[in-house]
């Protein structure tokens, strides 16, 4: 997912690729630059989770949270309805719809 994400945004946005939470945890904290989370919710679930109610509940992070999951349920979207998901896409999805999301909720250009 980090490649076609790579190429789906990297004209316009530099990619901070994380293989699991604990290095998108590590770039939020040290990368100030970061403007928004694209996170798939198909690994780590769990984990992904907990980091999105970390950051939608800390004031430490202003950042807007795209999720990304293959599963389109009711439980799902009430999910990202509670945390404050800012958008979500079900696989497949539209690229150009993506970019579309990211671009109205970010103010700079860097992306992890």
């Amino acid at each position: 997912m980090n490649f076609l994400l790579q190429t789906i945004v990297g004209n316009e946005y530099q990619f901070v690729p994380a293989n699991d939470v604990f290095q998108a945890t590590h770039q939020l904290r040290t990368n100030k630059k970061i403007c928004s989370l694209v996170l798939d919710l198909d690994y780590f679930p769990q984990q992904s989770w907990e980091l999105v109610e970390h950051i939608k509940s800390s004031k430490l992070y202003q950042v807007p949270v795209i999720v990304l999951a293959t599963e389109n349920t009711d439980i799902l979207r009430h999910k990202c309805y509670e945390y404050e998901v800012d958008e979500i896409f079900f696989k497949p999805f539209n690229p150009v719809d993506l970019i579309a999301a990211i671009r109205s909720t970010v103010s700079s250009n860097v992306l992890i």
